[in-house]
């Protein structure tokens, strides 16, 4: 064999080098396949972890994944002061209805470190009849009463439910902006440009109390429902009783974008001796607020209860209106039962829409009568009262009337046989006026599913009357 000359040498050298660039550039393509991919899932599981954390109302879980740029605006007290977080059985049990949301492909291109991924998103709808009931209406103090034997039916009934593809859902698309801080994603809110609430407390004509808010100002994005309380003592040696009022400012902006869900505003409060009291409120700022509007001012002002100013006094002396709530059966198979005793909870109203049963500013009115037989109400014209009272005039979206039990005899054998509870809140847009006296008449009805593979008996509202001083406004169905 001869040896090689050199330009033989060389041309073994340069296919050597070649070969092994592109070696390299292959190494460094599939690795950098492998980056894109862990990034790309990377974001994903930090999507749906968030979203279930704030879906669980888990809120230190989710504040875990917030980008540093928003930690630096809010920080994870008053984030947590703000959102109420659900604890025990409750928190355990809505967790795992959370552990059930799925998300499809995120999509959208970076550009630098920051994205906005959109994605399509399935989640369990927690207003409807079958998870409310389930789920006792996803009322925290009745949930967390549950014995750990109630909790575990209820976690089989859920799983049961998603095995047999029973589990209801609601789908659509949703998008969240992400940042890339040290080489890892995290949820962008962009609470520094959040509007600011600010609060302010005024104690007026010589109250002896000592007044403040428990945070002066909240970072509110629109459309989330947050809670502020203040602090109220009473500095004297005598129970004290006074009244509140709040003044908004700018005050046109404040009326039609910023809504005070619950308060103390107009309420008496009585303090003893040195007696301290948290006062809590809810507001959100509204959805479409414009973007020049950065700012509102929520002052509350205490007054001693004879002196209260006359303006307040016009506005809470302006004559409330009745409200009245009456039940009754629709007739379809409420025939098969001698009794069909009702447990009832108490009356819920929603005053925004956009509320669900779970969310916080829902008004609770108790009922005067707490059980009654569905079968004394069936002929079409009577109905049961369950509730009657005065109420400050406003508009309502929705009502929940909370069935907390049933027991039904069946006409044929004398025997008991099980209801399933599939009555929940509905929506029902009325406006209560003053000095009118409003009557909703809510219909049940009672099906027969028994020709159903393993369903039997449901009862669920069928529908609604509104009259108001005795003339239909409303029936659904129509009649």
């Amino acid at each position: 064999m001869n040896p090689l000359n050199d330009n033989e040498r060389l041309c073994a050298r340069a296919g050597w080098l070649a070969a092994a660039v592109v070696a390299v550039v292959l190494w460094a393509g599939f690795a950098r396949a492998g980056t894109v991919e862990a990034d790309a899932a990377g974001r994903r599981d930090l999507v749906l972890r968030y979203l279930k954390a704030v879906y669980a109302q888990d809120y230190a879980e989710a504040y875990k994944y917030v980008s540093q740029r928003d930690r630096g605006a809010k920080s994870e007290a008053a984030y947590l002061r703000e959102n109420s977080s659900l604890t025990g059985a409750a928190a355990e049990l809505t967790r795992r209805l959370a552990e059930r949301i799925e998300l499809g492909p995120l999509s959208g291109e970076i550009q630098g470190d920051s994205t906005t991924v959109r994605f399509p998103i399935r989640l369990p709808d927690a207003n409807s009849a079958e998870l409310q009931e389930l789920f006792a209406g996803f009322d925290p103090e009745v949930l967390n009463r549950l014995t750990p034997k109630q909790r575990g039916q209820v976690l089989a009934s859920l799983d049961e439910m998603s095995r047999t593809g029973r589990l209801p859902v609601i789908t659509g698309e949703e998008s969240l902006e992400l940042l890339r801080e040290d080489g890892r994603w995290a949820v962008f809110l962009n609470w520094g440009e959040a509007v600011r609430v600010f609060f302010h407390a005024e104690v007026k004509d010589g109250l002896p109390w000592a007044f403040e808010p428990l945070q002066k100002m909240v970072l509110a994005r629109p459309g989330e429902t947050l809670h502020a309380a203040y602090r109220a003592r009473n500095l004297s040696d005598r129970a004290v009783t006074a009244r509140a009022r709040h003044v908004d400012t700018p005050k046109e902006a404040a009326a039609e974008y910023l809504d005070v869900i619950q308060c103390f505003c107009f309420l008496q409060e009585t303090l003893k001796p040195g007696q301290e009291k948290e006062l809590p409120l809810v507001f959100r700022v509204d959805w479409d607020v414009p973007r020049e509007n950065k700012a509102f001012h929520v002052t509350y002002q205490f007054y001693p209860s004879d002196r209260f100013p006359d303006d307040a006094r016009e506005a809470r002396a302006r004559p409330e209106g009745t409200l009245e709530v009456r039940v009754k059966d629709h007739r379809n198979a409420i025939d098969d039962f001698r009794s069909l005793d009702l447990s009832l909870g108490k009356l819920r109203l929603a005053p925004d829409p956009r509320l669900r049963s779970s969310d916080p500013g829902w008004l609770d009115l108790a009922l005067q009568l707490d059980r009654m037989d569905l079968t004394r109400y069936k002929d079409g014209t009577s109905a049961a009262t369950v509730y009657r009272g005065a109420l400050r005039p406003q508009r309502f979206a929705a009502v929940d009337l909370q069935v907390t039990g049933i027991h039904g005899i069946l006409r044929k054998t004398g025997a008991p046989d099980r209801v399933k509870n599939a009555v929940g809140p509905i929506r029902l847009d009325f406006e209560l006026k003053p000095a009118v006296t409003t009557v909703v008449i809510l219909d049940l009805e009672l099906l027969d599913l028994s020709d159903h593979p393993g369903r039997g008996y449901e009862l669920l509202i069928k529908g609604y009357e509104l009259y108001q001083d005795d003339k239909l406004l409303q029936r659904i169905p129509p009649g």
